[in-house]
């Protein structure tokens, strides 16, 4: 009953949050974002995180 509380809640939320921080910093393909990283949850939303913050150090490096 939990992991399908998990799935059906935790994981469109991690989707959501993903694809609607794609698109506000306009990278491309925000849907496939979205979709990609909330299918795997927590692994996906620090992924994100991750790779957010690593496309941002790089971003103020070149200016």
């Amino acid at each position: 009953m939990r992991i399908g509380l998990y799935v059906l809640l935790f994981w469109p939320t991690v989707g959501f949050y993903v694809y609607r921080d794609a698109k506000r910093r306009a990278v491309s393909r925000p849907l496939a974002r979205g979709v990609g990283f909330g299918l795997f949850g927590i692994a996906g939303l620090l992924a994100h995180e991750a790779r957010k913050t690593t496309d941002e150090s790089e971003t103020e490096e070149s200016d």
